[in-house]
């Protein structure tokens, strides 16, 4: 290399370095972008539910809302409503120390079972799949958007608040390609989730 050669590229690497030109930083990989919500200072996030399900060949839409808790141990609840023949139906879930109490048309109390997978924060964690897609400008700001599946096998995406590592979309593919979506709404607003009453339970 010729000596002037030798002094350009010298030159323009300390003119580079002293402008401060900066270096894109990496993106954060798939488990990175899911694990944000919990290693951030959120405490609680509620959510409104839309989407539709299958059950026994009928699709039904459904509407509701629910919560997460992160802090101090994960919980989560939700509730939501839909029209099956003309009749509207309630439907709830909680999930709490590891146990799932659901609540139906179908039983007068909430049935109680063990389990390892529910609606808490640990399900939007990503079990398996987990893939870094990008950035989404979204009305709520940029995001992270990331998809896995859950420990039951169920798809979904992940759109994190890149400002604050909060979530403020997941949408989860039920089997049969149903989409149920949940936008969150508030944050940190003291929400606490508890176990039904011990007289209003029964095991599944």
């Amino acid at each position: 290399m010729q000596p002037r050669r030798v002094l350009l590229v010298v030159a323009v690497a300390v003119l580079t370095a002293g402008c401060g030109v900066p270096t894109p930083a990496a993106p954060p990989s798939a488990k990175e972008v899911l694990a944000k919500p919990q290693q951030s200072n959120l405490t609680d996030a509620h959510f409104a539910v839309t989407g539709k399900i299958t059950n026994n060949g009928v699709t039904v839409q459904l509407v509701g809302d629910g919560a997460l808790v992160y802090k101090p141990k994960p919980a989560g609840r939700f509730k939501f409503t839909t029209t099956v023949g003309g009749q509207t139906l309630t439907i709830e879930e909680i999930s709490v120390d590891g146990t799932n109490y659901g609540l139906t048309p179908a039983s007068s109390k909430w049935v109680s079972t063990k389990s390892t997978s529910g609606i808490d924060p640990n399900a939007f964690s990503g079990a398996s799949d987990q893939k870094y897609i990008g950035e989404e400008t979204l009305p709520q700001g940029k995001a992270w958007h990331a998809s896995a599946k859950d420990r039951d096998g169920n798809a979904f995406d992940a759109y994190i608040r890149e400002s604050d590592g909060y979530p403020i979309k997941y949408v989860e593919t039920q089997t049969g390609g149903q989409n149920i979506t949940l936008t969150f709404d508030h944050y940190n607003t003291g929400e606490t989730i508890k176990a039904p009453p011990a007289d209003q339970t029964k095991p599944g």
